[in-house]
């Protein structure tokens, strides 16, 4: 449940450090996870985590609880990343449009047992455009002109982009898949 005291909310938006230490204990694992999505491994999420959070803190003045806390806690993580990731690797956004074919989803055994883990490390495996890529399109749901807006880059390499993440995605899925029934 997505709960945080208003009292303490108001507190933190004035720029109280206690509530602000308070809203970065309920929060900084929540957080984290959305930075591992983006990260590379765990350093790269603890830096963007903290990049966040001096984000959050700057901005909280301007939440109008109009929507979910975590919500917007979680949005803010992700633009953090995505422009932490940019920074790093401009030029890893930017991959040339190619037609596409019908997009299509990664199709699991229904025996597998690929758990939250194991996705992340999946997914860690992925090239940062990739893997940004993915992770605003499945996981957090934004539209292929968001996406392309938030990354400055054309919505026909975000598209390109996505499918390709996709297949990468696949192979390693594939790979593991096939590793565990030979035993590997």
């Amino acid at each position: 449940m997505d709960y945080f005291p208003k009292q303490v909310l108001l507190q933190c938006q004035k720029g109280d450090p206690n509530a602000q230490k308070d809203l970065y204990v309920r929060y900084k694992a929540v957080l984290f996870a959305v930075c591992l999505r983006y990260a590379r491994d765990h350093s790269e999420a603890e830096d963007f985590l903290q990049e966040a959070f001096i984000v959050i803190f700057r901005d909280i003045p301007q939440f109008r609880s109009e929507g979910s806390l975590e919500g917007w806690l979680r949005r803010i993580t992700s633009r953090v990343a995505i422009t932490q990731l940019y920074k790093k690797y401009p030029t890893r956004f930017a991959q040339p449009f190619e037609s596409l074919p019908p997009e299509y989803a990664i199709s699991m055994p229904e025996h597998s047992e690929l758990d939250e883990e194991v996705m992340l490390q999946l997914l860690q495996q992925m090239p940062e455009g990739y893997r940004t890529v993915f992770n605003l399109r499945c996981v957090e749901e934004y539209s292929y002109e968001e996406i392309a807006q938030m990354m400055h880059i054309a919505e026909s390499t975000v598209r390109s982009q996505y499918v390709r993440a996709c297949r990468f995605l696949r192979k390693l899925v594939e790979k593991m898949l096939s590793g565990v029934k030979d035993g590997g």
